[in-house]
């Protein structure tokens, strides 16, 4: 499988990914989040775009032009290099198959704890390298830190407690 990622218009990005799955037949994501909140004392989850603005793209074969899908009406660039004919390696490539993983949507992230710290399970994130670099108990939910596309992102989701023994 290969991955490939376009940065869009973000007001654009679902009617890109429709367009490049309708006209090219290939499985394109926008990724999407589900985020804990409380309202009224109230636990909720509630999906929202993530990274909005990227499309990921997943294709059996190599693109012959992947420049191509460039020039759509809402893309701004292809992320990747040049001289890998954009496709997506190393840890963005480990990002993007994770998003695959999980059908574009993080969920609810299962972590144990170990000592006094708590960590993300082994394929909470379906094997791509996250960490927890801030724990909120009372509302079930942590911050995240990870790297895509060189840059280091944080995001906070809700976590579920397993025993380590079940990680």
């Amino acid at each position: 499988m290969f991955a490939y990622c376009y940065f869009c218009n973000t007001v654009k990005c679902a009617a890109v990914a429709n367009a490049i799955a309708m006209k090219y037949g290939f499985k394109a994501i926008t990724p999407k989040i589900i985020q804990r909140k409380w309202m009224k004392g109230t636990p909720t989850e509630a999906v929202h775009d993530y990274l909005p603005g990227y499309v990921f793209v997943y294709t059996q074969e190599a693109q012959v032009n992947p420049r191509e899908l460039c020039r759509m009406d809402g893309v701004l660039r292809c992320l990747g290099e040049r001289e890998l004919n954009y496709v997506l390696t190393g840890i963005d490539l480990d990002f993007a198959n994770m998003l695959l993983g999980c059908d574009g949507t993080i969920g609810i992230l299962k972590a144990y704890q170990e000592g006094d710290r708590v960590r993300l399970a082994k394929n909470a994130l379906g094997g791509f390298e996250g960490e927890i670099i801030k724990l909120d108990r009372r509302r079930g939910r942590a911050q995240i830190q990870y790297s895509f596309d060189g840059i280091s992102y944080k995001v906070w989701v809700g976590y579920e407690l397993i025993e380590e023994s079940a990680q």
